[in-house]
Parts: C-alpha cells; sequence; structure tokens
C-alpha cells in the first residue's frame, strides 16, 4: 500500500513538474509567434508588457494571457495611442485543442482597455491600420471549406473606455466605463445568448455645444441566435437611456446585401419625468428633486429590409406626452399643461420619403400660453414645412420655474409667426410663393452671467416678418456702458437660415455712447473682468456671410484711449470685413476724416487698411490717446500744440487686435504752425553736453514733415524749421525696436563747441563764430545717444579758411624788415650752394 501512495505522488508530482514545465517550454516560441503574426498583420507598432502562459489559472484548461498591450499608429498620427489594453485573457480547453477538431474558448475577458479613434481634416482615419491583401478571397475560402471550428462561451470586457473625435463634423463623442458580458455557445447553429451592457457616461458633443452630457446606458437583452441562417431574435428586452426604460422584440437577419428588421419598441415606464432624464444635467439641474405629472408614450416599428438610405425598411415613432407638469421644490412657479405629439414615418424605400409632424407643442407659463406646430415632408430632394408659433415667453416667470445657475434673465417675448414654403422656393428666391408672416415682439428684456457681468438689456425690440424681409421698427438696447438703437431692413434672412445664404440689410444706427474697449473683451473668450485694460483684447472675426450698412450717429466713442463726439458716416459689413467710408468724428480737439477696412476674411492674416485725414488735433492728447503713438514716439507726450496730417497706414494684426509691428507701411504729411517740446530726453542730453539750459525748450515753427512708414520703421524726411533760435534740418530713422538714426544738422557757437572739444577730429578756424555740426541722435527711445561731427561741406569750408590764415600770417611776417633780411640771406645761401 506504502508503494502504491508512493507511485500516486510521484505521478502527480510529475504531472505539476510538467504543468509547470510544458508552459515554459512553449511560452517563448508562442510569444515570438504572436509577436510576428500581429505585427505583419497590422500597419502600426504593437508592444506588450507580459506574456502569460499557464495550466494553472483555469485548470485544466491552459490559460494565455497579455499584460500592457499597446498599438500606436503610424503616419500621419505617428506617436498617437490606437489602444491601449491593461491586460487580455483567454482561457482554452487544452483537449480539445489537442483533438484537432476545434478549439474551445471558454472565456476571453479584456480589463480596462482604452481606444482613441480620430478623423483628422482630410478624412482619413485612425483606425485603418490592417493592411490591404491581394488574397482576402483565397484565406476566406480555405475558411469556409475547412472543418476546423473554434466555439466561444464566454465574452468579457470590463472598465472599457472610447474616445471619439472627428475633425471633419467637429464631432466628440465617448463612452466611459463600459461594461459587457455576453455568454453563449457560439460553436451551436442555435443557441441563446445572455447579453448584458452598461455605459456609466456617454457624451456627445458637437461645435463646442454639449447634447449628451454623462448619460448613463444599459441593455440586457436575452438573444435566440440562428447561427447558420444569421438570424437573432430578441425576446423580453430592456433598453434603458437615463430614467427612460425602453422595451423591444423582434428580429435581426443579417444578408449579404443589408439586414432584415422587424422590430417593436416601446416605453415601459409611462412617467413625463423619464423623458426629462434625456436632458442633459447641464441643462436640467436637480433632476432628483425635481417634481412632475403627466403621462408618456414612445413607440417605433420597423419592418422591411435595410441596405442604404435609398433603401429603408418602414418605420414609424410616435411620442405622445399628456398633461404634463414641471416644478422645482424651491421655486414658486411650474410649466404647466404641457401636450406633445410628435410622429415620425416612412413607408419604405427612400429617406426623402420620411414626414416629420409635430401636430401639437403647447405649454403654458404662469398666466401666458404657448402653442406651435411644425410638419417637414420630402426632406432629401426638396424640404417641405409648415409651421406656426404663438404664444407669449414671460423669461422672469422662467426664471421662477427653472434655475438658471449664475444667471439673471428677464423679459417678455411675444410671437405670431407662421410659415409655409419649400426648399426650392428659397433657393429660387420665390418669396412670392412663400407663406411667412408674422410678428416678433421683446420688451424689457435682460441677460446676466458670470461670463457676461456687464450684462445686455433691449428696452424694446419689434420684428415684423413677411417672405421676402424682415423689418425691424425698433430695437433699443445696450451691453454693458455701451448703448444701440436700430431699425431698418433685413433681407433673405431665409436663406440665411435654411441654406446658408447671405444674410443682407440696411439699417440706421444711433447711439449715444459706446465704449469699444470693453466690447472687445465681452467678446473675447475670457470675459471674468472686465476693465480698461486693452492688452486682454482677442481678435473679432467679421462673419462671411452677412452684408450690412449701418449709417451710423455715434454722439461719444471711446477706442484705446481716444474720445471721439459726433462720429457719423456709413459702416458696411461685408465679406468678413468692415469698411469704413468717409466716417467723421471730432476728437482731439480738432476732426477726423477715415476711409478703409477690418478685414478678417482671411482669419489667419487679418489686417487694416485705413487712409485718414487729422486736421488741428492736439498732439499731447494724441500721445496720451494712442498706444502706437506712445509706444513709437514718446516725445509726443513732452509736446504741446496741434498738428495736421493725412495718413496712409496699413498692418497685418495680432490675434490680440493689436498691429503686427513689422508689418505696419503707408505714410503722410505732418504738418504744423507751432509746436513746443520741453523735458524730452534728447533734448536734456543736448543741454547737458552743451552746458546750456536753453535746449530744454524748443519751439518749432511752420513745420512741414513727410515720413514714411516702412516695415514697422517710421522714416522722416528731411525738413528744416526754426528751432533754439536757429535754423535746423533733421531726418532720420525710428525702428520698431525704437532704435534711433537721426541726424540733427545745426549751428553751435564756439564757445558751445568748447565744452565737446576733442570729438570733431578737426581743427575750427578762429575767425568762425558759429560752426555747423550734425549732432548724430542713436541709442533708443528710452536711453538716446548723441553724438557730434563736423558738418562735411563746413569741414571744407574750414580747409580753406585755414589756408587763408596761414597764408595771412606769412605776409604779415615777411613785413618785418629783420625777418625779410634774414629770408634774403637765406635765399643768398641757397643760390651759392646749387
Amino acid at each position: 500500500m506504502k508503494r502504491f501512495f508512493q507511485i500516486i505522488a510521484g505521478i502527480f508530482i510529475l504531472i505539476i513538474l510538467l504543468l509547470l514545465i510544458i508552459p515554459s517550454l512553449f511560452k517563448g516560441k508562442i510569444e515570438q509567434k504572436v509577436t510576428e503574426t500581429i505585427n505583419n498583420n497590422i500597419s502600426a507598432t504593437v508592444s506588450f508588457d507580459k506574456f502569460n502562459l499557464s495550466m494553472f489559472r483555469y485548470f485544466p484548461n491552459l490559460s494565455m494571457g497579455l499584460k500592457g498591450l499597446t498599438i500606436t499608429n503610424k503616419e500621419p498620427f505617428e506617436g498617437d495611442t490606437l489602444l491601449y489594453i491593461r491586460s487580455f485573457t483567454a482561457s482554452v480547453d487544452l483537449w480539445s485543442a489537442v483533438s484537432g477538431e476545434g478549439i474551445q474558448v471558454n472565456s476571453i475577458i479584456l480589463d480596462q482597455p482604452n481606444i482613441w479613434l480620430k478623423v483628422n481634416q482630410d478624412s482619413i482615419t485612425n483606425w485603418d491600420v490592417m493592411p490591404v491583401s491581394e488574397s482576402t478571397e483565397e484565406v476566406e475560402d480555405s475558411l469556409s471549406s475547412s472543418d476546423f471550428k473554434v466555439s466561444l462561451k464566454m465574452f468579457k470586457i470590463v472598465d472599457a473606455n472610447v474616445y471619439y473625435n472627428d475633425k471633419t463634423m467637429a464631432l466628440a463623442t465617448s463612452i466611459e466605463d463600459f461594461d459587457l458580458n455576453l455568454k453563449g455557445d457560439l460553436s451551436q447553429a442555435s443557441t441563446n445568448l445572455d447579453f448584458l451592457a452598461e455605459i456609466d457616461r456617454f457624451n456627445l458633443q458637437m461645435d463646442q455645444t454639449k447634447y449628451i452630457n454623462n448619460a448613463t446606458m444599459s441593455l440586457d437583452a436575452l438573444i435566440g441566435a440562428d447561427m447558420e441562417n444569421m438570424v437573432f431574435t430578441f425576446g423580453e428586452n430592456e433598453f434603458r437611456f437615463n430614467e427612460l426604460v425602453l422595451g423591444f422584440n423582434g428580429s435581426i437577419g443579417v444578408k449579404e446585401t443589408g439586414y432584415d428588421l422587424d422590430l417593436k419598441l416601446s416605453t415601459k415606464e409611462t412617467s413625463f419625468k423619464t423623458l426629462l432624464s434625456m436632458v442633459p444635467e447641464a441643462y436640467l439641474k436637480d433632476f432628483e428633486t425635481l417634481q412632475t405629472d403627466g403621462n408618456l408614450t414612445l413607440e417605433a416599428n420597423i419592418i422591411g429590409h435595410y441596405t442604404d438610405s435609398d433603401h429603408l425598411p418602414a418605420f414609424d415613432l410616435a411620442l405622445n406626452v399628456s398633461d404634463g407638469r414641471i416644478q422645482y421644490p424651491d421655486l414658486p412657479k411650474s410649466i404647466e399643461n404641457i401636450q406633445i405629439n410628435a410622429l415620425v414615418e416612412n413607408p419604405g424605400g427612400s429617406a426623402d420619403q420620411t414626414i416629420t409632424n409635430i401636430s401639437k407643442f403647447y405649454f403654458k407659463l404662469g398666466n401666458n400660453p404657448f402653442d406651435a406646430s411644425l410638419s417637414v415632408k420630402t426632406p432629401v430632394s426638396n424640404a417641405t414645412y409648415k409651421g406656426k408659433m404663438k404664444g407669449t415667453i414671460d423669461l422672469a416667470s422662467l426664471s421662477d420655474a427653472i434655475p438658471f445657475d449664475s444667471l439673471d434673465l428677464k423679459g417678455l417675448i411675444t410671437v405670431d409667426v407662421a410659415i409655409d414654403g419649400d426648399y426650392k422656393m428659397v433657393e429660387n428666391e420665390q418669396y412670392e410663393n412663400i407663406k411667412a408672416n408674422g410678428t416678433v415682439q421683446l420688451k424689457d428684456f435682460f441677460f446676466k452671467t458670470t461670463d457676461w457681468p456687464a450684462g445686455f438689456t433691449i428696452s424694446q425690440a419689434n420684428l415684423s416678418i413677411s417672405p421676402k424681409f424682415m423689418e425691424l421698427k425698433s430695437f433699443d438696447s445696450s451691453l454693458g456702458q455701451s448703448d444701440f438703437k436700430l431699425k431698418g431692413r433685413v433681407e433673405n434672412y431665409l436663406s440665411y437660415v435654411l441654406k446658408d445664404g447671405t444674410l443682407r440689410g440696411v439699417l440706421e444706427h444711433n447711439s449715444s455712447f459706446i465704449n469699444t474697449n470693453q466690447l472687445m473683451q465681452l467678446a473675447s473668450t475670457d470675459t471674468s473682468a472686465v476693465s480698461e485694460d486693452t492688452t486682454s483684447f482677442e481678435l473679432v472675426v467679421v462673419p462671411k456671410n452677412l452684408n450690412f450698412t449701418l449709417k451710423s450717429n455715434i454722439e461719444e466713442l471711446i477706442y484705446d484711449k481716444l474720445v471721439m463726439n459726433d462720429v457719423n458716416g456709413s459702416i458696411r459689413i461685408i465679406d468678413g470685413k468692415i469698411v469704413l467710408d468717409g466716417l467723421r468724428s471730432n476728437m482731439l480737439n480738432g476732426a477726423m476724416l477715415v476711409s478703409g477696412e477690418y478685414n478678417t476674411s482671411d482669419t489667419l492674416r487679418p489686417f487694416v487698411n485705413f487712409d485718414m485725414s487729422l486736421e488741428s488735433i492736439d498732439i499731447h492728447q494724441a500721445a496720451n490717446s494712442f498706444s502706437l503713438v506712445d509706444s513709437m514716439m514718446p516725445i509726443a507726450k513732452k509736446a504741446i500744440g496741434t498738428v495736421s496730417t493725412t495718413l496712409k497706414f496699413n498692418s497685418l494684426l495680432g490675434q490680440d487686435m493689436s498691429p503686427v509691428l513689422n508689418s505696419i507701411n503707408g505714410g503722410g504729411l505732418l504738418k504744423s504752425k507751432g509746436v513746443e517740446i520741453s523735458g524730452a530726453k534728447v533734448q536734456n542730453a543736448l543741454a547737458t553736453m552743451l552746458k546750456d539750459d536753453k535746449y530744454r525748450k524748443a519751439r518749432a515753427e511752420d513745420l512741414s514733415i513727410n515720413f514714411a512708414l516702412q516695415n514697422g520703421n517710421v522714416i522722416v524726411k528731411p525738413f528744416t524749421t526754426n528751432l533754439f533760435g536757429k535754423k535746423i534740418t533733421v531726418s532720420g530713422i525710428q525702428g520698431l525696436d525704437q532704435t534711433l538714426d537721426y541726424t540733427i544738422k545745426m549751428p553751435v557757437s564756439r564757445s558751445e563747441l568748447n565744452n565737446v572739444a576733442g570729438l570733431f577730429g578737426a581743427s575750427i578756424p578762429s575767425s568762425v563764430d558759429n560752426v555747423m555740426v550734425d549732432i548724430l541722435v542713436k541709442g533708443s527711445v528710452q536711453d538716446p545717444k548723441l553724438q557730434f561731427k563736423l558738418d562735411e561741406e563746413f569741414k571744407d569750408q574750414a580747409k580753406k579758411e585755414l589756408k587763408k590764415e596761414a597764408e595771412k600770417a606769412v605776409n604779415k611776417l615777411l613785413e618785418d624788415e629783420e625777418v625779410k633780411e634774414k629770408v634774403d640771406e637765406l635765399k643768398d645761401k641757397l643760390k651759392k650752394l646749387f
């Protein structure tokens, strides 16, 4: 007996050793084969942290696993991760594999897979990583003719995340914490599949609008699978979207040309609140505390064969809400008597046969009813529509019925509009055949949020609608500190709404005050702090499908630090640009006339191009009102007087609305009867070097300065003026980096030059009282450097004067008899020598 147990123990130990050794013997080869097979059949980089092969984990079955499986894209998504799976585990019946008749896979488990799906602007997808094989048909034929079978009993996914981003549609969606459990024997010709799928968070966003936010979804289904005929029958099933629970039954048959469908769907819960659960939490707060009444029915039927959008099965979808009510317990008012009847149906065939009919959409808010209806036919070939809206919405009552976080909303909207027509009427501009009439009135509207702290007010607006145009009879509004009054006509609005046409209009615009600094800050993405600091500006893009002419009259307008009064003229908004045509205003104690444009049609290269005429403006105020003048010519802040100028100015704009300095071009003429400058840094430097305080203050008379703007540099052409009681000539260049390179030609007295002796490198005739000097102004605006040198013309003149003085000195010496006697004696000696 003892011997028997020793044999049994030995066999048992041998089996354990074999179970340990056999996987180890084949692990390396299997791992290498798995890696080669994957990389040879996929155009991406595949790697994994660890490969496991074990006989113990699911004994007596063979367990195979991968940890840290990663698929990384190649061009054009180089370096992007397509797939990451924390662990992949498969359990295989070892004896079925040994028999050679087929492999029975007991389970496949994917733990925490993460998938990132992307579509770039060129419609290229990052998941198209399977190379095209020329032998696809041969592989399919060999598989279909083979008796080898693979059966699967259980497939499971745990905590999966799927992210999808499509740049061609500005679409982003995600599925987070997705669990799937599928059980059934897929090797059988007929079997039952137990299917359970749950999603904790489902999100859908398009064009920066979030339509679905953290919705929960689940599907619990028992599916009868006819694997031979590929027909799947649904018995008792439950689909849940948030609180909305739907039951469905029927069958789906997979065919070579499409699908045979016979499905019926209906709500299991009939509470109106279940429908509201589909609204994202961002738009419907505190759903759990929401009190509702009313009944809901939602039914859908699909029967027929589906191939594509031109070959659809017959279907219908009916939604009905009766006697609905929404009441928040902490708010005084509710939305009452909600009635909705909607039907979407298609008899089968093309999508163009779909009919959408919302025959009733009614509710009552406070004492104000609102009723609407809409039907749409032939949506593909020629959308034919008929609808109406009539009622009043008190926005203050709406705020009392629905909580709006950090939102102050008031106003009374009264609508009575009817429309009846089709798309081709709009396309062919046959407005006389379209019925579109009504009125829209708005009174005491107020809107304020943390993003719009200044608030937007419309005291009253009255809009009359006809098929061809909308007449804005009145529109009185204010945004922050600015106010706007408009009236006029807007045309082509149907084309603008229905087919992205151009909205045209001619409007009269009046404002008593406009603060453009504040308006541009409100138009930027960060409006949390509205201040006078213009550094937070962002580029305002003008829509291309607007064609408006504004005949403007503005009593006072602030731009940058500039205050403008009595601004009037024509402003046109067209093709992504704002065109000023003879805009006049009083400013800086003078007047301005400007024409030109602000152009954002190319958003990557926006620019301004203006012709300006300024008459008798205060130069000191100009420097304190324009940041550009202050930064490039700070000396203007030290000036007193008036100037007139004509200026051509064009420049690219940065994303902060500031001119791109090295792109500034143009030029003009500046004139002034008299300008006084004192305390400028150049003056102070000159006074210090020449030790004469008279240079600290100067008055220039009858100025006429031609200048050019080239690549951001100010080029001052030579001009002559009376300054410091002298006639001087100035010319030079000021760089966009505020570097200076000016030359000032001026006479300087001999006594003043004694203070800078040794700087000229030439002698000065004693007979000259005033010396012509070139003063070179170098350095920068903030730190000017002065250099002195003799004027070249003066140098030639000085040489002649010195020669004359030498000749005079010689002649004077020769007049002395003693000197003359010695000179004659020297001449005699030289004669004897030669």
